[in-house]
């Protein structure tokens, strides 16, 4: 009987990877691991077989929504149904004009209005002058009003909604009573929010999702699950936050961007890869779970139709078989294929615009305070806990 290890391996301690992940590359890149909730899973941790199991259709969501209790998860609440979890083929049709809405064109055209938001807020910052926890002034409510402002959420809703959906993202800082009645307000707004869209249209996603030509139409339910799906994703919001504090921690790093700011789009993508932003966690940034459809063979293990599978893709960005060092953060990596944004067919349909929002985000606050730096020991910032994601709950900054 192969070794069951106990997923959430250890304590997380700020962005270090622990060195499990490392041995089970090497010595058990697909291993069977137990999670708080739900069955028992296999763990496949290697960047190849990873994108294998993101991309090959043999490897379910649909299934793994209908397991419904049985899934491995880290929350206590079962995976939600949304019409991106289902299977090819529903799953291009009813991807396509979400991602063509997320995508290249519309994410660099809605640039100038980010740069705007991002702007005043750090104005506002000025005035009051340091120490400034950044997290709280910056990186929460830059992204929540920049995707309001895009999806068509009302900025002064924008923050209040991210407010009101935080135990959405527990794994054990909010009971399920809790989460529940975050998720049933989340929808009670998004309900009334998509009626007075139907009447009175914007220029916003929102606006175009509910008025597409006939033969693409989704329904007003269709739409309130993507729309939940997007504003419930911070994931923008920690990364703004986890790559400051990066920076801070790697002075080498942080002198060679100021000096080629030219380069930050390059850089955000190796920050990117070395963020694990959600270890130890399945959903999101950490890859969702599968379903075997049929029996398979994956790095030497014999995988069996309806086992389910955790793709690692905190583990994936730092393979060496990949990445050379790969455990070293270097801003100046000739290449990075990394896939935090997910690989193949359900590859995150809002990776275009999450990268323009961090290349705003970042580009503004390192030009705009050139002598930007902690105003704390590294050790002494506050971390989440209990939270899916990992990123730290406060960052006093001065200049």
């Amino acid at each position: 009987m192969p070794k069951v290890y106990r997923y959430g391996f250890d304590a997380p301690n700020r962005l270090e990877l622990t060195p499990l992940y490392a041995q089970l590359r090497s010595e058990e890149p697909v291993a069977r691991v137990e999670l708080p909730f739900g069955e028992e899973g296999w763990l496949v941790t290697r960047y190849a077989s990873v994108k294998i199991v993101l991309a090959d259709q043999r490897f379910s969501r649909t299934a793994v929504v209908a397991a419904h209790e049985r899934t491995p998860r880290s929350s206590p609440l079962p995976l939600r149904s949304n019409p991106l979890t289902v299977d090819p083929p529903e799953h291009t049709r009813l991807r396509q004009p979400v991602a063509t809405g997320l995508g290249r064109q519309p994410s660099e055209l809605f640039r100038p209005r980010a740069q705007q938001i991002a702007d005043e807020l750090i104005d506002g910052i000025l005035a009051d002058g340091p120490p400034v926890d950044v997290v709280d002034a910056f990186a929460t409510q830059f992204p929540a009003m920049a995707m309001g402002d895009f999806l068509g959420v009302p900025q002064s809703d924008s923050v209040k909604f991210r407010e009101w959906s935080t135990p959405t993202r527990s794994a054990t800082a909010y009971t399920r009573e809790q989460i529940e009645a975050s998720y049933a307000r989340m929808r009670e707004y998004l309900t009334s929010l998509v009626a007075r869209k139907r009447e009175q249209p914007g220029n916003d996603l929102l606006s175009s999702l509910l008025h597409l030509k006939s033969d693409r139409q989704y329904t007003d339910e269709e739409v309130i699950s993507i729309m939940a799906s997007l504003l419930l994703n911070d994931s923008v919001a920690n990364q703004i936050a986890n790559c400051l504090y990066l920076l801070f921690t790697h002075p080498d790093q942080l002198a060679w961007l100021r000096e080629h700011m030219s380069k930050l789009p390059h850089a955000v993508e190796e920050l990117l890869r070395f963020v694990p932003l959600s270890p130890d966690s399945p959903g999101a940034a950490q890859g969702h779970v599968r379903m075997a459809t049929e029996d398979l063979t994956l790095e030497g293990a014999t995988i069996r139709a309806g086992d389910f599978v955790v793709p690692s893709i905190a583990s994936a960005n730092r393979d060496e078989q990949a990445f050379a060092e790969a455990h070293r953060l270097d801003l100046t990596r000739p290449r990075c294929p990394h896939i935090a944004f997910g690989h193949g067919y359900r590859r995150c349909p809002g990776d275009k615009v999450s990268r323009m929002l961090m290349q705003v985000a970042l580009g503004s606050l390192l030009t705009r305070f050139p002598s930007l730096q902690l105003a704390v020991l590294a050790q002494e910032v506050p971390w989440k806990f209990g939270m899916i994601t990992r990123s730290p709950e406060k960052l006093l900054i001065r200049w």
